[in-house]
This record gives structure tokens, sequence and C-alpha cells, in this order.
């Protein structure tokens, strides 16, 4: 199919063309009251083509290995270049002159493990959950494991030509304990790129106690209060800034950050990377959507922004209307799938962790809250960081936990918080693609009683 394609696209008066083919096979298993409750397997194979074409661009795709649908596909992105807007800003990644990094992101094994040992895993996690505390766990209501293998190849006119494989592999567990009349959820996950290090006993009991320590929650007076953000939550509130970054958002002033260059705007304990290389990291790739190269980029040093993060388009677009300093690609394009072209986004994006253990960051929070976990992080606005948030966590006395905290909210404003931060963990955790260690904030508003 590549080389129909080619053939077809190099008889044709373009001015350049790309093609990006995806090819995954996956597998997902749930296990409820220690029965498989879902399983899927299924293959998956798309090509999407891009074509320059007088300095605007067209775009692709197919899903359908029928060699017939590929002349109309390819027909419909030399079409959509003659009907978009001109551009000049496109482009198309230029041949490598030394061949990329290859991060440790294939498991060679994983397409060996049969079936039966992956719903024995989802079956184990649900084990693992339970075992914690068989009369207070009353209900499992997921454990579920998940793998794909994919193969990702980009080719274009310019002479790149790459292709790659990576694994992915996953667990998860929700569980459900009650107490007195009262129900709470607990829930952790773990992944890998290789499935040896998934730790089935540790996330399943991991969950169990998180459901069992919310129990007998109590509501606090409403105050502000130093907080001690738990990593999950610090990654949840650090994925919204990362949109502040990016050059697009600076570029059509939505971002807070838009010549902030140079300034102290956080506070000095942190820094920031994205860093497309990073060893497991959920987004670790040699190439880019775009088919650059991965790096690491810092964005801020000791809390001095130092950056932002680029695709080609977006430090075209800035080289174009700006005198100053050139940028170029940061390795940031990304593509969410075969249906819609590249895009600017981030990879691993995180806090640099800091050197205290998360003992130290309670007996330095000693008297406040530990949040554990909000709700609605959705609604947060990133360009004013406004936010009022759902959550729940621990009241803390002498740097030790006294209870569970419940039915209480958390406000303020995003910027504010990351320039409040006064002590960082080594505690750096990845629920996705964005990463932090635990921070303490020297004070937020919390809503109770």
């Amino acid at each position: 199919m590549i080389d129909q394609a080619l053939d077809y696209l190099q008889g044709k008066a373009i001015d350049g063309y790309e093609l990006y083919v995806s090819q995954a096979s996956l597998f997902d298993v749930e296990s409820k009251e220690a029965k498989v409750d879902h399983l899927e397997a299924s293959n998956s194979w798309g090509m999407a083509i891009r074509v320059l074409k007088d300095q605007r661009i067209g775009f692709s795709y197919m899903t359908s290995t029928q060699p017939s649908r590929l002349q109309p596909t390819l027909e419909d992105a030399i079409a959509g270049a003659a009907a978009t807007a001109l551009d000049p800003c496109h482009d198309l990644a230029p041949p490598f002159k030394d061949l990329p990094s290859s991060p440790p992101i294939f498991d060679e094994t994983l397409a060996d493990v049969s079936e039966e040992v992956k719903i024995r895993m989802a079956k184990q996690l649900e084990e693992a959950a339970r075992a914690v505390d068989p009369t207070r766990i009353t209900r499992v209501r997921k454990a579920s494991y998940h793998d794909i293998l994919s193969r990702k190849t980009l080719i274009n006119s310019n002479g790149l030509r790459f292709s790659y494989a990576a694994t992915f592999a996953s667990i998860s567990v929700t569980v459900v304990a009650e107490q007195s009349g009262e129900s709470e959820v607990g829930w952790d996950f773990d992944y890998s790129h290789f499935l040896q290090d998934l730790d089935v006993e540790k996330v399943g009991q991991s969950a169990g106690r998180k459901a069992l320590g919310k129990l007998g929650g109590k509501k606090i007076p409403s105050g502000n209060y130093p907080v001690l953000l738990h990593n999950r939550v610090a990654s949840e509130f650090l994925s919204p800034l990362a949109h502040s970054f990016l050059a697009e958002q600076v570029h059509k002033g939505k971002s807070p950050l838009r010549g902030r260059k140079g300034e102290k705007f956080f506070s000095s304990l942190l820094s920031i990377v994205d860093d497309g290389l990073l060893p497991g990291g959920i987004s670790t790739s040699p190439l880019d959507g775009e088919g650059m190269p991965r790096r690491r980029t810092s964005l801020v040093i000791d809390g001095e922004l130092c950056g932002y993060l680029y695709d080609r388009y977006w430090s075209n677009r800035e080289n174009a209307s700006s005198a100053g300093p050139r940028s170029e690609s940061t390795g940031n394009s990304r593509r969410p799938g075969i249906t819609s072209p590249p895009a600017l986004g981030i990879s691993n994006f995180f806090i640099d962790p800091g050197k205290n253990s998360f003992s130290a960051l309670m007996e330095s929070l000693y008297r406040g809250v530990l949040i554990e976990e909000v709700m609605g992080l959705h609604t947060v606005d990133p360009i004013s960081g406004d936010f009022s948030l759902g959550c729940s966590g621990y009241w803390v006395e002498r740097g030790e936990k006294a209870h569970p905290v419940k039915s209480i909210a958390v406000a303020g404003n995003l910027f504010d918080l990351f320039r409040n931060v006064i002590a960082v963990g080594e505690d750096l955790r990845f629920p996705g693609s964005v990463g932090s260690p635990s921070l303490l904030v020297s004070s937020l508003v919390i809503s109770g009683s």
C-alpha cells in the first residue's frame, strides 16, 4: 500500500507529500467477581496523507486495507490542498542529519504472552485489592489489564523515511469499601512499556488501602491552610498549566506566559521540563508527529521562564512575524490518531523532582491539609488560571494524618499556586503524559463547614 501510494504521488504535480502509517494490536480484559467481565482483542491499520501544493496543505486518511480505496484517498488530499487557504508556514520535515535516538519502548516478549496470562493478571489484581480487608472491601468495580503493540512509519518527499515499534501495558483497579453505612472508592494504576515492570500486588493493595483510608471522613472549618498536594493531584493541577507553554497559545495571546521569557514567573524551587525521550515515559518516542527528533526541552529553570514548545508550523509562524532570535521545532508535534493531521502538543511534561521525601513534606506541613483527590479539573480556566474544585484528603496534625476530610473544596489561582510552592518532593509520578512530585503550597483557600 505504501509503495502504491508513493508511485501515485510521485507522478502528481505537487510540491511535497507525507505518508503516516499506523499499525496496532490491542488487548483489553476486565475482571469482576473473579470472572472475565469484558474482553476485547483487535487489530487496526491506517494511513494518513498530507499533500503540499502552492503553499497550501491537504489532508486525508484511510483505515481500509482495500487497494481500491487508496487512489480516492490520495485524490482527496490533493483536492484538499487546492481548497485550503494559502499559508507559507506549512512545510515538511527534512531528512535526518543523524539517526534519532532509540529509547527503550519496545518489549520483544509481549507478543508471545498468552491471553490466559493477561486474564490471570486482571483476576490477581482484583484478588489483591479484596485481600486488604475482605470484610470492608465489598466490591471491585473494575480490575483491568490493557496492552498495545504498535508500529509507526513516516515517509515524506524530502527523503525522510523512518519506522519504529512500541509496546505499552497497563493495569488499573477501582474498589469500594463500606463501613457503618458509609461507602468510599479507591483507585490505583501502573503502566510501562515492559510487561515485567507491572506490579499487580502493589497496585491492588494500594487501591484497597486508599478506599479504606477514606472511611470516617470529617469536615473541617473553612479557612486558609498550608496544603500538601499528593503527586497525582499535583500532576492534575500541572496539566492545564501545560497549555500555556504551547507556542500556538502564546502567539494567539491566550497564554499568560506571553512576553514573560526571562522572568521569575514561578517558585524558585520549580523547574519544568518537556522530554520526549524520557525513559519509561508514556509519550516517549524517537520522532514527533512530523518526523522531527524528540528531545528534552527546559521550559522553567529555578522559577524562571526560559522557553516554549514548538512544532515546525508554529516555529515557522513565529520566525515569519518576529525579527528576534529564530525559533525551531522542539519536537512537539503530536498525532492523536490517523483521523487528524499532526498538531502542537506536549510529550512527557513534568516538574523536576526535588530532594524531599514524602514524610519530610508531611513534617514541613505540620498542620494543614493533604489533598489526595480533586474533582472537576476540566473546569479550570487555562488563561486566567482561576479554579474552585471539590477535593478530599486528610487533616494533618504534627506531621501525621489525623483523620480523612471530605465535603471540602479548594479555590485559588493556578499560577499563584505554582508561585507559592515552598517544598518539592522526590516522588515524581506520571498518571499520564503530565507528571509531578508532591508539592507543599504555603496557603490555599479551603471551604469546609
